[in-house]
């Protein structure tokens, strides 16, 4: 029950991440273009405007996973499952900004030549999340609920971490918060 409700959710996650992604690298390509044009000033604004979009549309998608949650995992669901589901839900919902932010800030850092970044915090992040599956699932006994908070946590780290490197005014793209 618990992994056919993980598995349910993981299918919505992994369209969000596709738009997110989209996004992502919808906005790196525009700043990229002001690169080109040696035209910096715009180009760390449209990275700037890339977090505020992104970050808007994570929370309009949160605010639609959780307010819509039993209909977006229709048909003909067990009980045990649907509650597997809908913890799953309901908290990898609340990692959807995080997961946007690491996005777009590795699409930043991609468009400036640099995919060594993002892998490195990725990787963090995947390991930071198979260690949390091992402590909250198996030692803690909690489940699905320690599957989705280890979830949230990796992600929470992956952003801060992408997110803070992002704001280096040294580097070609820069995300400036008076712009935001």
């Amino acid at each position: 029950a618990a992994i056919s409700g993980v598995s349910l959710v993981d299918m919505i996650n992994m369209l969000i991440n596709a738009v997110f992604a989209a996004v992502a690298t919808g906005g790196a390509v525009i700043a990229s273009q002001y690169l080109g044009h040696r035209e910096r000033d715009k180009a760390c604004e449209a990275s700037s405007q890339l977090m505020v979009v992104t970050a808007f549309c994570a929370l309009l998608f949160t605010e639609i996973s959780l307010a819509a949650r039993k209909p977006l995992l229709f048909g003909q669901i067990d009980a045990d499952v649907m509650d597997a589901a809908l913890t799953y839900l309901t908290i990898s919902a609340l990692s959807f900004p995080f997961l946007a932010s690491f996005n777009s800030s590795s699409a930043l850092f991609r468009a400036m030549n640099d995919s060594r970044t993002p892998t490195i915090v990725s990787l963090g992040m995947n390991v930071m999340n198979l260690i949390g599956n091992a402590i909250l699932i198996f030692g803690m006994g909690w489940g699905v609920a320690g599957a989705a908070i280890s979830t949230l946590l990796s992600r929470v780290m992956a952003a801060v971490v992408m997110f803070a490197l992002s704001l280096n005014r040294q580097r070609q793209l820069c995300v400036r918060m008076n712009e935001m």
